[in-house]
């Protein structure tokens, strides 16, 4: 077997800014949740607002219902001046989907602290 590393480092300049969120999903609703996560919020963001670079989800091994979600801006500046009211609408519109009651979010990362993405090994 003859492998060959094809991974490259990219360089991000000006930085990303990242969103850190964590949400918890009830069992019975996490694919519900995953499939209208993905149309209103991965799609309806990216579709709307190209400063949406890309976006990550991760489970905890621990807690398969945890789930974090790391998005990635082209800019703080940008990204802080999403239209407040659409995103509340957004919100509106998901949880009616989804069930208010079947999900939570427990953690903003970039509420504590904001990072900025320099680079990946890809």
């Amino acid at each position: 077997m003859n492998w060959v590393n094809n991974k490259q480092l990219h360089r991000f300049d000006p930085p990303l800014a990242v969103e850190h969120l964590v949400y918890e999903v009830k069992p019975q609703a996490f694919d519900s949740w995953l499939e209208a996560e993905f149309e209103f919020w991965t799609k309806g963001e990216a579709d709307r607002f190209p400063i949406l670079v890309g976006k990550e989800m991760w489970l905890c091994e621990g807690d398969p219902h945890k789930v974090t979600i790391i998005l990635y801006w082209e800019s703080l500046e940008q990204w802080k001046a999403i239209d407040p009211q659409w995103l509340a609408e957004h919100e509106r519109q998901f949880s009616e989907v989804v069930g208010a009651d079947n999900f939570r979010l427990v953690f903003e990362g970039h509420a504590q602290e904001q990072y900025f993405k320099i680079s990946e090994y890809r």
